[in-house]
């Protein structure tokens, strides 16, 4: 019995899968949503790359892949839960929202990780930032259709977004002191 439910299971993942893929070839595939996202997964990188402090490269980069690391995982999860979906996908093989996950926001946390040090003005910083993502970002990618709330408020989104900034610059404080000492 358990095995002939596995393998439902499995097909019922399949057909979902092959669903998934043809709506994503005819309709969002080479779309202005397509376009759009392609965008906003490259252009941040390059503007970082023309802004980031070399000296810092390998602390910052570090932030940022914390950054990524934790939005993807925490985004899968969501989707999972049937919290938020996407209507869209830059590529159809992941459900998590790549545009955002790998680019908008950990460029946009390492750009305010550079540039604000001292931790009062990082910590406006992140207020502002995680306000922008959650109440001005959100509403318009649900506007444009790429977003879909499911069982999930932006009222969530914003002390998350501001926890990931905190959090991460706490441990990259911690590793820079365990690497200074040589421990």
């Amino acid at each position: 019995m358990g095995l002939f439910l596995h393998y439902r299971e499995i097909q019922a993942q399949s057909e979902a899968d092959r669903l998934l893929r043809e709506y994503w070839l005819k309709e969002t595939f080479l779309h202005w949503e397509w376009w759009l996202m392609l965008a906003l997964t490259i252009i941040p990188w390059i503007i970082w790359w023309k802004i980031v402090d070399r000296k810092r490269l390998f602390e910052i980069l570090t932030y940022g892949f914390f950054v990524m690391m934790i939005s993807i995982i925490l985004d899968a999860v969501g989707v999972e839960f049937d919290l938020w979906d996407y209507r869209h996908r830059i590529v159809p093989f992941f459900d998590v929202f790549v545009t955002y996950d790998m680019a908008v926001m950990p460029v946009i946390y390492m750009v305010i990780y550079q540039f604000f040090n001292g931790w009062k003005s990082f910590i406006i910083a992140s207020i502002l930032v995680s306000a922008v993502f959650a109440f001005i970002s959100e509403p318009l990618l649900v506007w444009m259709d790429l977003y879909l709330l499911i069982n999930w408020s932006y009222f969530y989104s914003f002390p998350i977004y501001f926890a990931i900034a905190l959090a991460f610059k706490y441990v990259m404080i911690k590793l820079i002191k365990i690497s200074a000492r040589g421990l």
